[in-house]
């Protein structure tokens, strides 16, 4: 039911559209001259300006990486080498795990590291010499990962060595943890370039070279110098999911 407050508001907003009285018309013409204000500067006043504003962004991301963001995340790091240089936001760590950094090795963004105590041995992520990682990337990792060198990842990037939950029903409704057979290694080659949004499962190892296009799952071994992009997704009916296990 609309109140009468409501009723009023509607009724003086529809006089103010509709009516063609002087008061009216000068609203109208007013609001509309402040919605379309802006500050009149000449060009190069606006590009003075507009310099000065990136110029300060820039120092001020630049300086965060430098003296607050990479100097945090080095502690984080069971093993860095020479140049590392990490985002603008302190990356975010659960649980205990080694992470190896080559040379020359750049992040971008934030990244999530999330580590899975499942193994009697301390999960490793290990990133080559002179590899990019991009933004909002999550290494899930029970295991061991291995990024080559000279790769770059994109963006939205998942690497995930074990599932979550058992495969077999019955263990996942008893609400049972993966076991360490559950936990296979992801490998990564050299001049790898994984694009953005792509989802690395357990046990996919690829060979150098490779590209992986954008949204693509991969879930097996790919051969060196290999293109790799998405296809539709197909439901697989099996009469009993543990015969495949």
């Amino acid at each position: 039911m609309t109140s009468s407050n409501e009723t009023g508001n509607v009724s003086i907003r529809a006089k103010f559209k509709k009516e063609e009285g002087f008061p009216y018309r000068f609203a109208r013409n007013a609001y509309r001259g402040l919605n379309n204000f802006s500050l009149p500067l000449p060009g190069i006043v606006s590009g003075i300006l507009w310099n000065t504003a990136s110029l300060m962004v820039r120092s001020y991301y630049w300086g965060k990486s430098a003296f607050w963001v990479t100097p945090l995340f080095k502690g984080a790091c069971y093993e860095i080498g020479r140049n590392f240089k990490a985002g603008t936001f302190i990356p975010y760590v659960v649980g205990s795990g080694k992470i190896y950094i080559g040379d020359n090795v750049r992040l971008f963004g934030k990244q999530n590291f999330l580590f899975a105590a499942i193994r009697e041995e301390i999960p490793e992520i290990h990133i080559g010499d002179n590899t990019t990682i991009g933004h909002n990337i999550v290494f899930d990792i029970a295991g061991k990962l291995i990024i080559g060198k000279q790769c770059q990842i994109a963006s939205g990037v998942t690497f995930v060595d074990c599932g979550g939950h058992s495969i077999v029903p019955e263990k996942r409704a008893a609400g049972e943890p993966p076991t360490e057979k559950d936990v296979r290694e992801i490998t990564i080659g050299d001049n790898v370039w994984i694009g953005t949004g792509a989802y690395i499962f357990p046990g996919t190892i690829i060979g150098d070279n490779c590209v992986v296009s954008a949204n693509t799952s991969v879930g097996r071994r790919i051969p060196p110098n290999s293109l790799v992009y998405a296809s539709p997704a197909k439901v697989v009916r099996i009469r009993n999911i543990s015969n495949i296990i």
